[in-house]
């Protein structure tokens, strides 16, 4: 059941083909989230020494704080790490602006919590999107350790998805699926210009070969260069299946961004990686 409604939680839609990425996006029911952290995310957290730098995790479109990061967050804070996380407005289907106003109000508040000068962010899709555009027009340059982002499409997802299954499942409209496709307005202004990776942050995109959503996956890769890795987990491990929503509930999802956030730079692409990792590290 917990799968169940993170699938359910977690899934976003493309625009259709009859409708062009320019459209006027109707205005759709509020949709609340339940407005609880997961256990050990948001708690009053000190940073040590091994770690020094808060983590924000960022939802996706049409998830919340709640689903997304209920097995995630407690397995990164039990390992030491202070995770704070926030429900984008509208779970996620407000215009990527807004969410991104959202994320530049609590990174103040981590902040000024933990006394911290920099954060981390971990986004899953459209979290990963909010994340960059944080760094790059939101005010955070300066503020950003590290940017992970995983079933991310950082150039914007096919704007006429292959098959029928999309609008068979996902029939309801939302700003944010529409900013998020490829060649909108707001994709367009997001990769402007010659650096998608701007500002000292490392950069690391986390990709599985079963995502069937952030489509095609060329747009999960972000421009090679020291402080950016790219991790198609199947290179590593050819025979881990893990699609677009599970994972937020993978282990060895887990590994990669605790090795991306343990080291100076990216995740290190060349390490020896367990492809059986034990579900649970916490406190290792």
């Amino acid at each position: 059941m917990a799968i169940a409604l993170l699938a359910m939680s977690l899934a976003w839609a493309g625009p259709t083909a009859s409708r062009p990425v320019s459209a006027q996006v109707p205005e759709r029911p509020h949709l609340p989230s339940a407005g609880l952290s997961a256990p050990g995310v948001d708690v009053p957290c000190e940073p040590s020494a091994d770690r020094p730098v808060p983590l924000i995790l960022l939802h996706g479109t049409r998830s919340d704080r709640t689903i997304n990061w209920s097995y995630l967050g407690p397995e990164l804070a039990a390992m030491g790490f202070c995770v704070y996380s926030l429900d984008f407005p509208d779970r996620g289907q407000v215009p990527v602006p807004d969410s991104v106003a959202a994320l530049a109000a609590r990174v103040e508040e981590v902040k000024r919590e933990t006394g911290a000068p920099k954060v981390s962010l971990f986004g899953h899709s459209l979290g990963g999107v909010v994340a960059r555009d944080y760094v790059k027009r939101g005010g955070g340059l300066t503020m950003v350790e590290d940017v992970v982002a995983m079933g991310t499409s950082h150039t914007g997802y096919y704007t006429e998805p292959p098959g029928d299954q999309v609008d068979a499942l996902f029939n309801t409209e939302c700003h944010a699926c529409f900013d998020q496709a490829r060649g909108s307005d707001y994709m367009l202004g997001l990769n402007d210009g010659p650096d998608l990776t701007p500002g000292s942050a490392s950069y690391t995109s986390i990709i599985t070969a079963y995502d069937g959503v952030a489509l095609p996956l060329e747009s999960q890769y972000l421009p090679e260069g020291p402080e950016v890795a790219n991790i198609l987990l199947q290179d590593a491990c050819p025979d881990h299946f893990v699609d677009h929503v599970t994972l937020a509930l993978d282990p060895l999802v887990r590994d990669w961004v605790v090795n991306a956030l343990e080291r100076a730079g990216p995740a290190d692409e060349s390490r020896t990686v367990d492809c059986a990792p034990p579900l649970s590290r916490r406190g290792s």
